[in-house]
């Protein structure tokens, strides 16, 4: 029955990835096949266990699951916790790049719960179990947070592959903005650049008028806008100026979208392809807001330094998380009731 379903929900991806690949949706769907794989896969070691009539080896078998379980929480913690650190020294001290750092520290705090729970069950039992029920409590919202951001980040490598892979010729690139040292393009915004110029040569190598439209406002600290800044760095690159638009008006990535769009309308390009790139954290939300304006396309990812990459995606998270805030508040509230119960026994007891 199990393998039926699993069957079944990868059907139901397919379907779904054939008619638009830029749905939250899939990597839900597909995330919970593979979880269920897991745990198919799971059940029939523990039935093999079992059936070799040895429940000293199952039991074995069940601690290792257990601590090796708890030995990648706590790299991961440690993983982050020193990105953080790292994040500091080279970036501004802004809430986005805290991110990771802050991450770290709550995975480590619920590991050392963890913990306080096996020391505390050696001599006080029935404190170990109140312990034990608010691990549970606590760790039902945080496993559906786990399961959406294992979901969002292992769809967007693959459809970042995917579409890096089988792009198709579109009637415009528009490369979004990301900041300016001067009136020069940061080295993350130089990479957008780099490989919007690959996309576009390659769109029209295949006998397609493509354009590019850089797209970037003007910020506060910022001397130019950043379209003016994009463009110049592409002509110094050797692109063509007449193949090149610009959208200087947008301080967004959905404004981005929508002013490139317009901008695009303007020279008679009404309804076109776009391949939208920016850098490979934040290119499946990009392309999530290209379907919700309505425009064709795709979504390509410029690389980004490995020291960056963990605190832009939590950031990236966090933003799904709040433009989906309305189902995401409804599930988490669910997820929470075991923790309110938890809550409302201990009131009544100090009552």
């Amino acid at each position: 029955m199990a393998w039926a379903l699993v069957a079944l929900l990868t059907l139901a991806a397919g379907v779904l990835i054939r008619r638009d690949p830029r749905r939250l949706s899939i990597a839900l769907i597909l995330t919970l096949a593979l979880g269920l794989t897991v745990v198919g896969l799971l059940g029939r070691v523990a039935v093999w266990l079992d059936a070799a009539d040895d429940p000293l080896r199952f039991a074995w078998a069940l601690l290792a699951c257990i601590a090796l379980a708890l030995a990648a929480l706590v790299a991961l913690g440690v993983a982050s916790v020193v990105n953080g650190i790292v994040m500091l020294r080279r970036e501004r001290r802004t809430p986005a790049h805290l991110l990771s750092l802050l991450f770290g520290l709550v995975v480590l705090g619920y590991c050392a719960l963890i913990l306080v729970l096996w020391w505390v069950d050696q001599r006080h039992t029935d404190v170990a179990f109140e312990i034990f029920l608010w691990l549970v409590a606590v760790g039902v919202p945080l496993a559906y947070l786990a399961y959406v951001f294992v979901a969002f980040v292992g769809y967007g490598v693959l459809y970042n592959w995917a579409a890096r892979r089988w792009a198709r010729p579109v009637d415009a690139v528009i490369v979004l903005g990301a900041g300016l040292r001067g009136d020069r393009p940061t080295p993350l915004l130089a990479a957008r650049l780099d490989r919007g110029r690959e996309a576009l040569e390659r769109s029209r190598s295949r006998g397609a008028d493509t354009r590019l439209i850089c797209s970037g406002g003007q910020g506060p600290d910022e001397v130019v806008p950043e379209a003016v800044a994009m463009a110049n760095h592409l002509a110094e690159a050797g692109v063509d100026r007449e193949l090149l638009w610009l959208e200087d008006a947008s301080t967004s990535t959905e404004e981005n979208l929508r002013f490139s769009a317009r901008a695009a309308a303007e020279h008679g390009l009404e309804d076109g392809r776009f391949a939208v790139v920016t850098n490979d954290y934040h290119v499946l939300r990009a392309a999530l807001l290209l379907r919700h304006l309505g425009m064709a396309g795709y979504g390509l990812g410029a690389p980004t330094a490995r020291y960056f990459w963990p605190s832009a995606i939590l950031r990236e998270f966090a933003a799904i998380l709040w433009e989906h805030r309305r189902l995401n508040l409804v599930l988490l509230g669910i997820s929470c009731v075991p923790m309110a119960l938890l809550l409302g026994r201990a009131v009544v007891s100090w009552a």
